[in-house]
């Protein structure tokens, strides 16, 4: 019975095209995650539309991925930044037509500011020392727990738990400096386009 099947065994048998054992994998996270998506989002509809296109991408990726659960887990952290990021352009989009009915081009799109942030966390991971990059991708992306971390490497638990500590913030204070700078230039362009200025991109 394809329940009583590791992710692993799933996986290897999903990588040589059994719908069957995708199935199940699916049976087996669905409700797991869209818990956890519609807890960060608060809206049913997108929700499910989110997951749906997680369980799309999973499939269409299948060859390429080792761990099934570190995959859908760091599918659905980009997924909910992804859907943030849109949502909050729709406010503030929303809320300039409302204050001004005129026409406005909007030159950042909501898959390019996804990209970038992702491209931001990645870049910062990349510069990590290699105990800390192993520790963070162990346990953000892999959803490994820190007795687990520390016994594969050897560490101690605390030493766990201060090398993601300082990682998390690090990624933090990466973030914070890229949506200063984002929020700066929309708040730039707004001012602009309320005094008038045409912008053509």
């Amino acid at each position: 019975m394809m329940e009583n099947l590791t992710d692993a065994e799933l996986l290897s048998l999903a990588q040589t095209d059994d719908e069957k054992a995708f199935e199940a994998i699916m049976y087996r996270y669905n409700v797991q995650l869209y818990k956890y998506i519609y807890t960060r989002i608060r809206n049913e509809h997108d929700a499910k539309d989110l997951l749906q296109e997680i369980f799309i991408s999973c499939w269409k990726n299948r060859h390429t991925i080792n761990n099934i659960a570190a995959y859908l887990k760091r599918s659905v952290h980009y997924a909910i930044i992804d859907w943030q990021v849109g949502n909050k352009k729709a406010i503030a989009r929303n809320t300039t037509l409302e204050e001004k009915d005129e026409p406005t081009t909007y030159p950042i799109e909501n898959q390019l500011i996804s990209l970038e942030i992702k491209e931001e966390v990645e870049t910062e991971i990349s510069k990590m020392n290699d105990t800390m990059r192993k520790i963070f991708v162990s346990s953000r992306w892999e959803a490994r727990s820190i007795p687990e971390i520390a016994q594969e490497y050897g560490l101690s638990e605390q030493t766990v738990k201060n090398n993601l500590s300082m990682a998390l913030k690090r990624i933090r204070l990466r973030l914070a400096a890229y949506f200063f700078t984002v929020v700066y230039i929309v708040l730039t362009l707004s001012l602009q386009f309320l005094n008038g200025t045409t912008f053509h991109f």
